[in-house]
């Protein structure tokens, strides 16, 4: 089993992706305003296709929501976030996200989620490489 500690990776790329490490780590650390005006920036921004970024921004949305109500209910409040668990759970969305009955709004929404994992994933500890496995 290999391990790495860059995480597991995150899929978009240039300042898109410098707003998303921004939102992502704001929303870590429970700085909500910051946070806010991360995802605002990457509103702003375009990447993948206008569907797909609906699906991943309002990913995003429903992840800060979920982070500053911290009800007991939403998915990110009650998963592990250990690094097997954060292995876990990216595969699951991965999986979800290849169906090919998905719409480019559930591969945008999976992938942002995917994303994130990611990014959790690199903040912490050495985490598990799900293609080392």
């Amino acid at each position: 089993m290999k391990t790495s500690k860059k995480g597991l990776g995150i899929s978009i790329r240039g300042k898109a992706r410098a707003a998303f490490n921004q939102y992502a780590l704001c929303l870590r650390e429970r700085r909500f305003s910051e946070a806010e005006r991360s995802l605002r920036a990457l509103k702003e921004l375009s990447f993948q296709g206008a569907e797909f970024r609906e699906g991943y921004l309002n990913a995003l949305e429903g992840l800060l929501q979920s982070v500053r109500t911290g009800d007991e209910r939403d998915f990110y409040n009650r998963m592990g976030k250990d690094g097997a668990s954060l292995v876990k759970y990216y595969r699951e969305f991965d999986q979800l996200r290849r169906s090919p009955v998905r719409t480019e709004f559930d591969r945008g929404y999976f992938t942002a989620w995917m994303d994130f994992l990611g990014f959790l994933g690199s903040q912490s500890d050495p985490v598990v490489d799900p293609k080392g496995v």
